[in-house]
């Protein structure tokens, strides 16, 4: 009897398993679907499910987001539901991320799980989920600007935290620093120095102004050209910095020449001095006009 309910089970196994869709999802789909966990996104076991699956909810304003995400991960099980939900359906790999990234059923950054974002793609992900770019105003005297980019991490730690720091920056040399703050567990990722501030939003760029109505979170000139606009009195000096020069005509004409010389990526942005995934993203564009 033992052996004819352990024969019927591995059938009833087999079964199931043949039943399951064959996804696979590429490098970027991961990447997408875990800087979409560290933000937004939530994997969880429906009642009597045999298998994780991932979840969010949105707003009205956040449709076209979900909109090109669910597009994005169609064919690894990804639809919006209900007109406001993002969800996936149950299956193996979800349970096997579940596994990664839940720790006694509690979200959690570790130094291993954190490296599976590993394209821009993913930090897009989390900065559009969870990210700001702030260009304010102090009010004395001389009135200044002071922006700044920072990702909401609050639902971790002090330590997950520093994890992602890390991670974000030995990978896409993106230099964020902790700060603290009331809510959550009193902790996030910002940083208000300019240099900085341009290097980051260059390299999400690709991906964040492919949805329209993302464009306050990286066109950082037009929310400055509104704030010297509105005020007359904040101080443009800042408008002279180089760093809000994206591209001169010399330095694309330059970027062309040492491109065609076979000069490495890395190379071309040390010598004109921009982020190497902001020159990576000119010259993607620079291909794109060539064809149009």
């Amino acid at each position: 009897m033992k052996r004819q309910h352990k024969k019927l089970m591995q059938a009833k196994e087999e079964s199931y398993l043949a039943g399951l869709p064959n996804i696979m999802p590429t490098n970027y789909q991961i990447s997408i679907i875990v800087g979409s966990i560290l933000g937004y996104g939530s994997l969880t076991y429906a009642k009597r499910s045999r298998n994780a699956y991932y979840r969010e909810h949105f707003s009205a304003k956040q449709t076209e987001y979900r909109v090109w995400k669910a597009g994005e991960l169609c064919n690894v099980g990804f639809k919006i539901c209900n007109g406001n939900k993002l969800k996936s359906i149950s299956h193996p790999i979800y349970s096997e991320l579940y596994e990664k990234f839940y720790i006694n059923g509690v979200k959690t950054v570790t130094s291993e799980n954190i490296k599976m974002p590993n394209e821009v793609v993913g930090l897009a992900c989390l900065y559009m989920d969870d990210g700001t770019l702030v260009v304010s105003k102090n009010m004395r005297k001389n009135v200044t600007i002071n922006p700044s980019v920072s990702l909401y991490t609050l639902e971790f730690s002090e330590e997950e935290n520093n994890i992602l720091r890390d991670y974000l920056y030995e990978t896409f040399n993106v230099n964020l620093y902790l700060k603290k703050h009331p809510d959550g567990k009193g902790f996030m990722l910002t940083t208000g120095k300019i240099s900085e501030i341009i290097n980051f939003l260059d390299i999400v760029k690709p991906y964040v102004s492919q949805i329209k109505s993302m464009e306050y979170k990286w066109n950082f000139e037009k929310r400055l050209q509104k704030v010297y606009e509105s005020d007359n009195n904040v101080k443009k000096k800042d408008m002279n910095d180089r760093s809000f020069v994206r591209y001169t005509n010399n330095e694309i004409e330059k970027i062309i020449q040492l491109k065609k010389s076979s000069v490495t990526d890395k190379k071309i942005a040390e010598i004109v001095g921009k982020s190497y995934w902001g020159v990576m993203w000119k010259m993607r564009d620079l291909r794109r006009k060539s064809m149009s």
